[in-house]
Parts: structure tokens; sequence; C-alpha cells
């Protein structure tokens, strides 16, 4: 099974591309960071995420998008272009035919560390152990999608786990 973990926004984009082995080992294919011109009318930076997002679709084939949900922003603006990216993600996870599953930060930090308000180097580590990797994931917005993928997979396929 692949898994596309995506942390939402308009300027940057962090997306996760894990896989599921049929021995239910999981491994990471993919991290990166889609990002959008900041001159570019916002529309037109939408149109980016779309198309940029759908290449990762036909490329991987995920089965299943776990997408951050925001669940409150002091910044409105900040608020509104999120929620926009999000709408675009969904879009994309329906015309592919996934399955949508949404958690907040708070769940995913929750599930990787036992701690609801892990710093942001709590969760690279978190995210470096849990999939054995030698190295943490650069971006903080990449780590943030594959930390969304991974909460996904412990919360519905290891639920004894969290």
């Amino acid at each position: 099974m692949i898994i596309l973990g995506i942390d939402p926004g308009t300027a940057r984009m962090g997306y996760g591309i894990l896989e599921i082995s049929p021995k239910k080992k999981t491994n990471l294919i993919k991290s990166g960071v889609l990002i959008t011109t900041p001159d570019a009318e916002s529309h037109k930076r939408l149109l980016t995420i779309f198309k940029d997002l759908n290449a990762l679709v036909r490329e991987y084939s995920p089965e299943v998008m776990v997408l951050e949900r925001i669940f409150f922003n002091t910044n409105v603006k900040t608020a509104l272009t999120v929620g926009q990216a999000r709408g675009i993600s969904m879009l994309v996870a329906a015309s592919s035919g996934m399955n949508l599953f949404e958690y907040t930060a708070l769940q995913a930090k929750l599930v990787l560390t036992g701690y609801g308000r892990s710093d942001k180097k709590q969760m690279q580590e978190a995210v470096k152990k849990s999939l054995k990797l030698r190295e943490i994931i650069k971006s903080d917005d990449a780590n943030d999608a594959v930390a969304m993928a991974l909460c996904y997979i412990i919360k519905e396929h290891e639920p004894n786990k969290h």
C-alpha cells in the first residue's frame, strides 16, 4: 500500500510518500516540497500545486492521502491560503479515487512522540527513528508530511502501538 502524506500550504506544500510492504514494514519512498512562485497570482499558485500534486499521484499511485487538518490559526490570511491548499489536495484525492484521512499536528505529535506539544526537532527525530533513517528529513514541511502518513499507519494499521 502506498500512502501520500501532505502538509498543506500554497507557498510550500510538504509531501511524503510511504509504502507498507506485505510484511508490514514501512518504507519511505520519497519526500519533498512543492514550491510555488511568491509573486505569482494566487489562482496560478493553486494551479501549480494541482499540477505538481497530480504528477506525484500519477507517478506513485497512492491509495491513501493523509492531510494535515488545521484546527486553529491566529493569522486569518495564512488560514485561508492553507485552506485553499487543503482544498486542492482534497480535489486531487477525490479525482484520483484515493481514500482521505485527516489528522491534526497535535494528533501526529501525540502518536509519534507521546507528547502533543513536541517541537520540530523532536518530530524530526521521531520520524527518523520510526523509519530507521540515517538522517533526519531536512525540510520541516516534508518531515511534517511524512509524520502525517506515519500517524495514519500507526493509528489505522498498528492500533496497539498508540
